[in-house]
């Protein structure tokens, strides 16, 4: 019998996240003022008329968001799905365990959780 137990660290917040790029768009241009829109577009490799559209998309490619956050120095994934009254020490853990039924009655689980952990086997 296989069970997971997982606890899940993601949740996305209410964010506009073509905002949040052009915000931080713009301080690395006050950081590197060689840095241009024309260079950006190249390094996450998109044509340079889609950089301020994408300014106003509230939602955006998960792969192209990672390559902005690469270029930009700037985490927006944890900004996005990174709870921030999370303590960030905590562990967060998935396992999947493979356990047999007379270890399962060793583990003294309550039965509603049994269930719970059945359902999810399935």
């Amino acid at each position: 019998m296989l069970f997971h137990f997982t606890h899940t660290c993601m949740s996305t917040k209410n964010i506009h996240i073509g905002s949040l790029i052009k915000e931080q768009f713009e301080k690395k241009v006050k950081r590197d003022k060689h840095f241009s829109k024309t260079e950006f577009a190249e390094l996450i490799h998109v044509h340079r008329s889609t950089i301020y559209p994408m300014f106003k998309q509230k939602s955006i490619d998960i792969e192209l968001l990672i390559r902005i956050s690469e270029v930009l120095d700037y985490d927006f994934l944890k900004e996005v799905y990174l709870d921030k009254t999370q303590n960030e020490n905590e562990s967060k853990i998935i396992v999947g365990v493979e356990i047999t039924k007379q270890q399962l009655q060793q583990l003294e689980i309550p039965d509603n959780l049994l269930v719970l952990l059945k359902k999810n086997q399935e």
